[in-house]
């Protein structure tokens, strides 16, 4: 066991039905780690947030919260933890100082302490000047870091995140990070689900997520070097037009943008022979590949190009 450690999940599963949520989910989150979980819609990343936040019980598996048996004394382990779910539930009827104050008293925090901690919570996400606004009068970007607020005002060490940023813009995204970055950088233990492989680059472990299992996990550069695969970068005009040139045996192709990506087997290419195919007009280059590349990589490997 890691002593370092701050959760430990291990063989967690859950089932819905027929549909298989979650399969053998394990993961380990240490003091002050950014943890995102990455999948696309489906993957049992929100599955995987409640059960991790005892909102929900795995129907198998341990959960170690702390050294406490999160299944079994769930109660307890409850204290530690922040949790912010995918849709926005706080009162919009309330401003934002009162959406504040009403979760620090449901978290039992002490009056005295009340304000001073909301004091730096609202500095930290620059909603100073916005705490008599109405919650429903705020924009999307705002209402989430007021839940993100209202999740840490009892200070926990923990806090769950399920997919906080969809819908976001871009410049409220970043802010929504440097607060999170502030937090870690305290020592929280942040647990981040998303499905935005860029927000993914952020963190500092990375469990990618495919059909309820965990498919790979690492830092960006474990990731980004441990894989058994090279990214050829085919570049030109209508690269589209020639995909149906590149042998099958290259690998798989996929459309980045204006260029191509080619995800070959490790040294299982020759990149003159493919420039001759594609003609002087298109330049192969080997590049490092991106989390897309790997995420993409290891989800559909076995599906023909398209």
């Amino acid at each position: 066991m890691d002593s370092s450690a701050i959760i430990i999940c291990d063989k967690l599963s859950k089932s819905f039905g027929d549909i298989r949520a979650l399969d053998n989910f394990s993961i380990t989150v240490k003091k002050g780690e950014i943890s995102g979980i990455v999948g696309p819609d489906g993957a049992g990343k929100t599955t995987a947030m409640r059960i991790l936040s005892t909102v929900s019980l795995p129907d198998s598996g341990t959960i170690s919260v702390k050294g406490i048996d999160a299944i079994k004394d769930y109660k307890i382990v409850r204290k530690s933890i922040g949790y912010m779910s995918q849709q926005f539930g706080l009162y919009t009827d309330m401003s934002v100082d009162e959406n504040i104050n009403f979760f620090a008293d449901i978290q039992n925090v002490p009056k005295e302490l009340i304000e001073p901690r909301k004091k730096k919570l609202l500095q930290a996400s620059g909603m100073e000047r916005f705490n008599s606004r109405l919650a429903g009068k705020l924009s999307g970007g705002m209402k989430q870091k007021l839940a993100l607020c209202c999740a840490l005002i009892h200070e926990p060490e923990i806090l769950v995140l399920d997919e906080p940023t969809n819908g976001v813009d871009p410049v409220s995204r970043r802010e929504f990070w440097q607060i999170l970055h502030y937090f870690a950088m305290e020592g929280t233990s942040i647990v981040y689900a998303t499905s935005y492989l860029d927000e993914a680059e952020r963190c500092s472990n990375i469990h990618l997520m495919n059909k309820g299992k965990i498919v790979l996990s690492g830092s960006l550069d474990v990731l980004k070097n441990m894989h058994n695969i090279d990214v050829l970068e085919v570049n030109g005009p209508r690269v589209r037009d020639v995909i149906s040139l590149i042998p099958k045996d290259y690998g798989i192709v996929w459309s980045f943008g204006s260029s191509l990506h080619i995800h070959a087997k490790k040294g299982s290419y020759n990149l003159n022979k493919l420039t001759d195919i594609l003609g002087a007009e298109y330049s192969v280059l080997l590049i490092s590949p991106t989390l897309e590349d790997i995420f993409t990589y290891i989800t559909y490997k076995a599906k023909p190009n398209e």
